[in-house]
């Protein structure tokens, strides 16, 4: 009796909790979807534009980069990369705000990321980036492309460098008489296996994979931070821009031994132009286009983001997709892709 009774109690919580997420949610998308069209002020500077009309596109990059890109909640927003993408093609779109809150992910996607930004260059669309909280490693991969950089002096940048690595748990399963059989088609098809240590060969072959990513990585940094933006001395100040044509690959090589910087730092060595945020970047964008009346497009939030977002605080993505399944009366488990873990072991990562 005493179990049939806490089931259907927390059948009845579960109840209640989904139909409060359901109509807190259902609110909010009203809400969000009324608002009036008129731009707003954030210290002086627009920050709403209508959609369709000339305006500034923002961009947010946030958490490990990297993963499955793909849901079948068809109306999640979209990837950061897709906005780069459409950004550049969109006539109406005159500059973009990249603001960028992430440590960092994989080799691949910041790469793909970067050339996004650089692609908006080769459409005469200035890019601003704002490092927020921690732009590290592939965070600063990506924003590296910008034409100008902005962050706080407490946001934690630099970080340029690769690591691959991974877990041996050979000695272990040996103590517990554990012996594990693989079967392989070449010598380096089972590199990084958890049964086993590394070999000297594969020592060597994965250190020479590392280092030519990080060659990549220089390479690319100081190429983006050479690259001056049309009208440079209306937006940087002189002693910027000197530091940004010193950071050849030797220089930016000097900078690439993993170490992490504060905003104020990464300005002191030319990584960051200046300190900063949003207005500041507004402000540069609207002299960069000519326009003064140039205004960021404020950001939509839809049903299915304010729904992912609340299920999202302490809640795991399997659970999120149980709790969305739940809600939206599908049998199916709703598709919500798993965003791989910075430290997981062994994932490829610039961090």
């Amino acid at each position: 009796m005493a179990i049939e009774g806490s089931v259907t109690q927390e059948t009845l919580l579960n109840r209640i909790l989904a139909a409060s997420l359901l109509v807190v949610c259902l609110i909010a998308a009203i809400v969000g979807g009324t608002r009036p069209a008129p731009e707003s002020t954030r210290g002086g500077v627009g920050i709403e534009a209508a959609r369709g009309v000339a305006r500034i596109e923002v961009v947010t990059l946030e958490g490990t980069i990297g993963g499955p890109r793909g849901s079948a909640l068809v109306s999640l927003p979209a990837s950061p990369l897709d906005q780069l993408r459409d950004a550049a093609q969109d006539p109406s779109v005159k500059a973009v705000l990249l603001r960028i809150n992430s440590p960092g992910g994989a080799v691949g996607s910041s790469q793909e990321l970067y050339r996004a930004v650089t692609a908006l260059h080769e459409a005469d669309k200035p890019v601003i980036a704002i490092l927020e909280d921690i732009a590290a490693s592939g965070g600063y991969y990506v924003a590296s492309a910008a034409d100008k950089i902005y962050a706080n002096p407490g946001t934690l940048t630099g970080s340029i460098g690769v690591i691959i690595s991974g877990l041996s748990f050979g000695k272990l399963l040996e103590n517990y008489g554990i012996e594990p059989q693989t079967f392989k088609t070449g010598e380096y098809k089972d590199l990084l296996s958890p049964f086993r240590s590394a070999t000297p060969q594969e020592q060597r072959l994965l250190q020479s994979l590392v280092e030519d990513t990080l060659e990549q990585f220089i390479r690319d940094v100081a190429r983006g931070r050479q690259h001056l933006p049309e009208k440079a001395d209306e937006v940087l100040e002189a002693e910027i821009i000197a530091r940004r044509q010193s950071l050849d690959e030797d220089r930016v090589r000097q900078l690439a031994d993993g170490r992490i910087f504060t905003g104020a730092q990464a300005v002191e060595v030319g990584l960051v132009d200046a300190l900063g945020g949003y207005t500041e970047a507004v402000e540069d964008l609207r002299r960069m286009t000519g326009d003064p009346s140039l205004s960021p497009a404020g950001e939509r939030e839809g049903f299915q983001r304010v729904l992912r977002r609340l299920l999202s605080q302490g809640l795991s993505s399997q659970r999120q997709a149980a709790w969305l399944g739940r809600l939206l009366e599908s049998n199916e488990t709703v598709g919500i892709p798993d965003v791989p873990l910075l430290w997981m072991a062994p994932e490829w990562t610039l961090r």
